[in-house]
């Protein structure tokens, strides 16, 4: 509720923006996904998929769960270490989960899923970004807030987008929200 109160429907389209490049019969992992709202979202593209959904709350997971319909998704209470090692994913999402992270840590983060992924694998990530001063406000804010709320280590905005290109990969399209300050991507490996 307090992330449509602030940036009213950006932060859902954007996580929208490229749900129709997942392929048929896709396995898909997505990291972090809260309540599982995007589950419904897949589901009217793509029923063919099979989703390894992998958050660290509880409370989160239960909720997603109500959303999974029709779709084959499994359930995993934990982080990017409890992605299934036996499993080699088409495609990663990542919505609002890498601004979690320090930039020593999401280079480990962006080396860790690799080693999940096809070649031909694409990450669709939806993140903030740092280009303008009040963009930077607004992050501190933000930082500010959920460092009190929920603990949160990081106190700044990674450069997502290099930390991916460092990784290998390279930025296929790409749209912005909020003007500017939501950036949806989508990457491939070079």
């Amino acid at each position: 509720m307090l992330a449509t109160l602030v940036f009213g429907k950006s932060m859902v389209a954007s996580q929208r923006f490229f749900l129709k490049e997942i392929p048929p019969r896709a396995n898909v992992l997505i990291l972090g996904g809260g309540t599982g709202w995007i589950l419904n979202e897949i589901a009217k593209t793509n029923v063919s998929c099979e989703i390894w959904y992998i958050d660290a709350s509880a409370k989160m997971l239960e909720h997603a769960r109500k959303n999974a319909g029709v779709l084959r998704v499994h359930f995993v209470h934990g982080t990017e270490d409890d992605i299934p090692p036996a499993i080699t994913f088409n495609v990663l999402i990542t919505n609002f989960y890498l601004d979690l992270f320090a930039e020593q840590k999401l280079d480990d983060v962006v080396r860790k899923v690799t080693f999940s992924l096809t070649r031909d694998a694409c990450w669709i990530v939806t993140d903030f970004l740092n280009r303008k001063r009040w963009q930077r406000l607004l992050l501190f804010v933000m930082y500010s807030f959920f460092n009190v709320v929920a603990h949160l280590d990081n106190r700044h905005l990674p450069d997502w987008n290099v930390a991916i290109q460092r990784g290998g990969y390279r930025k296929i399209d790409s749209g912005l929200f909020y003007l500017g300050f939501i950036e949806s991507a989508i990457f491939k490996r070079s």
